[in-house]
């Protein structure tokens, strides 16, 4: 491990600041560099007390932590040389420490959880070996992998950090649960949850409370691994209370025409909350919200309410002339990538559509070739209150090949950041395409909804040449969004703080 004071610091200590005006950001861009990691990949970004903005990239062979004041001028850099066989697979912050997870794998068996932590206080990181493990061959220690982290987990008061791994043998998955100390990483406690030779289990979702109790949620299938079996759903939801010393289960079954593809749990007036996308005609499809209340002792489900989506969700898809046709339809293809709360408890899902196609394209007499096109369409918000009321739904139609968009909750606001042609297309039927044309510039977009559901979208900038910004890849904490250019060597950082 070296820490640098690196030349293209120098370059950053003045920041451009946009001159155009805009209604939701304070805009500020740095100077371009050169950056000798190549990395546009943002781990993570927070804020600390005194406004430092707290960044952690991954390139090739190295962590790279920066730190930048609110008007995206450099401070200092701390880089951390990694293992060629280290893989990120989570981050937490918590009191001005960024812990940053990374599995190695030494052989096809053998793997190693490591915790990469950077004090920001003192500059400086170490690396601590959290746990060892043998698996089956080629087998990862963690199940799924989406824009929601759901195998890390630390406590509201800051205390505990829990870790759920998916240990996978010969004929059964081995699922546990590590407890550790969130100030130094020591093993509170480790405890196997759920180890079933005749049945297949899928984690969905973890929570850890201030105790160092975990309650985890995940799918149980009667028989097999389909979804459906005989038109109904072929699994359950089966709901684990783990402690240091006793593990408690308790089920949530579906109806008959009842398919959920994942549950988030959170906690909500010291019960469980459970939601998650409910289909009743198709395994994957989204008829609307499922909410589930369970106490947190007996693990019995208290409360439930299924609310189908409203009808703006359509009119923002189809059109004002179709949407009351479709509406009683159902979407397909979405994946649930941002569960957020606000202050006042109230729930935003936002959803993506995702699928791929294959298209066979001939070469004449020289045979042809597939074309595999990734689709990133679609975009599905949904809000709930505190109490689980569906208040309102909208949605954005989108067009991309890449993913494109990030999202974040300020002062009671949702924010869609995303690029888009340089100029948004207003259809007859009140829709609004996002979407870029062949020869078209791009543009980067805000689409911010108020706390009715009410839309405005302004544009941030025009993308000329190297000044693209990404906000998939980019983060938010504390009222601003940071984010890289494309760029890999002429890079350019960009802070949006919210005005409002």
């Amino acid at each position: 491990m070296k820490l640098f004071y690196i030349p293209f610091l120098l370059f950053i200590l003045s920041s451009v600041n946009l001159t155009a005006q805009n209604k939701h950001f304070n805009i500020h861009e740095s100077e371009k560099y050169r950056d000798q990691f190549r990395s546009t990949n943002i781990l993570n970004v927070y804020s600390t007390a005194n406004d430092l903005n707290v960044i952690a990239r991954k390139s090739k062979s190295y962590l790279v932590f920066e730190t930048f004041d609110n008007s995206a001028k450099g401070k200092k850099i701390k880089t951390v040389k990694l293992n060629k066989k280290e893989n990120f697979v989570g981050e937490l912050f918590h009191n001005n420490m960024l812990r940053i997870f990374m599995v190695e794998s030494p052989s096809k068996t053998e793997r190693k959880l490591h915790c990469h932590t950077y004090d920001v206080t003192s500059n400086t990181s170490e690396k601590v070996t959290l746990l060892e493990t043998t698996v089956k061959k080629k087998s990862a220690i963690f199940s799924g992998g989406n824009k929601r982290q759901t195998n890390f987990s630390i406590s509201p008061n800051k205390k505990f950090i829990a870790i759920a791994t998916d240990i996978e043998k010969k004929n059964s998955n081995s699922y546990n649960i590590h407890v550790y100390n969130a100030s130094n990483l020591s093993l509170n406690y480790a405890k196997s949850y759920y180890n079933n030779a005749e049945k297949y289990y899928t984690s969905s979702d973890m929570v850890v409370d201030n105790n160092g109790v975990v309650y985890n949620v995940g799918k149980e299938y009667f028989k097999g691994k389909r979804e459906r079996k005989k038109a109904k759903a072929n699994y359950s939801y089966v709901i684990c209370k783990i402690d240091k010393d006793t593990v408690k289960m308790g089920a949530i079954q579906l109806k008959k025409e009842e398919y959920i593809k994942n549950l988030s749990m959170s906690f909500v007036n010291n019960q469980l909350r459970l939601l998650g996308y409910y289909s009743e005609d198709k395994v994957f499809g989204i008829k609307g919200v499922s909410t589930f209340m369970v106490d947190k002792t007996s693990l019995e489900t208290i409360n439930k309410k299924k609310q189908k989506l409203p009808l703006s969700v359509f009119e923002d898809l189809y059109g004002y002339r179709n949407a009351k046709s479709k509406k009683d339809s159902e979407l397909t293809s979405f994946t649930l990538d941002y569960l957020l709360e606000d202050e006042e408890g109230n729930t935003y899902l936002v959803a993506e559509e995702f699928y791929v196609t294959q298209v066979y394209v001939s070469n004449g007499m020289n045979g042809g070739m597939y074309v595999t096109t990734y689709h990133y369409d679609d975009i599905l918000i949904t809000k709930l209150d505190a109490s689980g009321n569906l208040k309102w739904g909208r949605s954005i139609f989108k067009r991309d090949t890449a993913p494109s968009y990030n999202t974040f909750i300020n002062k009671g606001k949702l924010y869609v950041l995303l690029n888009s042609g340089k100029n948004l297309t207003a259809k007859k039927d009140g829709r609004l395409k996002v979407s870029k044309g062949w020869f078209e510039s791009s543009a980067l977009y805000a689409f911010v909804y108020d706390k009715d559901g009410k839309v405005t979208h302004e544009k941030i900038q025009d993308n000329k040449g190297k000044t693209k910004y990404i906000p998939y890849k980019g983060s938010y904490a504390d009222g601003k969004f940071v984010l890289y250019n494309h760029a890999n060597n002429k890079k350019q950082l960009m802070i949006l703080s919210c005005k409002e």
